[in-house]
């Protein structure tokens, strides 16, 4: 259950159905706007605000993916018909 104006990582989790880990991440490349770190008795935790807004960021690091011309990708030769 959120508190006021913030949620930690364990409810985002749980509301968008995803691992902590992977909201860490969203958290850090800046998805979820302003978030703030908080030290309480258990250690150091994420606050992210509340009500949940995600904003869209661009791919991570990484081989881009390949080209998709009518639904057959680009240079595959089991797509050519030669089998």
């Amino acid at each position: 259950m959120p508190f006021g104006k913030w949620a930690t990582v364990r409810e985002a989790a749980d509301y968008y159905d995803l691992t902590r880990q992977r909201i860490h991440v969203l958290v850090k490349r800046g998805a979820f706007g302003k978030c703030r770190k908080f030290y309480g008795p258990g250690g150091m935790m994420w606050l992210i605000p509340y009500p949940f807004v995600r904003v869209q960021i661009g791919p991570g690091p990484g081989r881009p993916r390949k080209e998709v011309a009518n639904g057959i990708r680009e240079g595959n030769p089991t797509d050519a018909g030669s089998g």
